[in-house]
């Protein structure tokens, strides 16, 4: 069973706050729903709890609510969910240059306030209603039996799809084979071990994927999964990212922290989809 879905209201309007949450609620009585009339109140859930939508306005009673998004990036939880800012001042937002440089990919996109709430309340029930639990597909690279056995039984178990490989050269031919048949990349992750084979590491693997493969952090998100350092041993965070990974997780994984990274990336694969139209 996947987590709960959960949706972040931000408003400083008392009455247009209750009325986006009770038309929220009545039509997503699967969903809890949030409400926050502040950037401090919401500061305070995002640091608690994982979202899969976060609506708010950007003018706020207490922060600038490009300053509230930059601080919501800047958190491991919420740094990847879809915020849609609602503004009666949509097309100025979208065409100012210089909020697209000082706030790159933050927004993921503005809504028409004049539209009204049932329509924001149907935008939002259409991006929730691409079921990950359904449709994703991970591709699990792992040369042990033994750990992708767990891997493989915690996504089962979370109803996602999977295909297990054992080596880096047949994650690549299986997602040339993918692109060929479907014309593009349909798995939603990789996931796949540092320790391969002498011939492709994960990190090796990975460089293929970003540059032969061509198949950017949005298009097939990638999360690394390694081992613990040891004694005076450190993570190689160079390595991991400049290897052009989303994410990593050590083992032993459990399933909560192994199903958050990957709902946060299957998320990343949805967003970019639901903007690509």
């Amino acid at each position: 069973m996947l987590f709960k879905k959960r949706i972040l209201i931000i408003d400083s309007s008392d009455s247009a706050r209750t009325i986006l949450f009770k038309e929220l609620v009545a039509t997503l009585n699967d969903v809890d729903v949030i409400a926050c009339a502040t950037a401090q109140e919401a500061l305070t859930a995002t640091r608690r709890f994982e979202f899969q939508i976060i609506t708010t306005g950007l003018t706020l009673p207490d922060m600038d609510g490009h300053d509230m998004i930059r601080q919501i990036r800047a958190q491991q939880k919420n740094r990847d969910t879809p915020i849609f800012v609602v503004s009666g001042d949509t097309q100025t937002q979208i065409l100012d240059s210089d909020a697209e440089e000082t706030l790159p990919n933050s927004i993921t996109a503005y809504f028409d306030k004049a539209e009204g709430h049932k329509a924001l309340v149907e935008f939002i029930f259409n991006f929730l209603a691409r079921d990950t639990s359904l449709s994703a597909r991970i591709l699990n690279v792992d040369p042990s039996a033994t750990s992708a056995a767990i891997t493989n039984s915690i996504l089962e178990k979370n109803n996602l799809n999977f295909l297990h490989v054992k080596d880096g050269m047949e994650a690549i031919h299986e997602l040339q084979r993918d692109i060929e048949a479907h014309d593009k990349c349909t798995y939603d992750v990789l996931l796949t071990d540092l320790n391969l084979t002498p011939e492709m590491d994960g990190f090796k693997l990975i460089q293929t994927v970003r540059n032969t493969l061509k198949l950017d952090y949005l298009t097939l998100p990638v999360l690394l999964m390694t081992i613990e350092p040891e004694g005076d041993e450190k993570t190689d965070f160079t390595g991991i990212f400049g290897a052009g990974t989303n994410d990593f997780i050590t083992r032993p994984v459990t399933e909560d922290a192994l199903m958050e990274r990957v709902i946060n990336l299957i998320n990343i694969k949805r967003q970019h989809e639901a903007l690509q139209g």
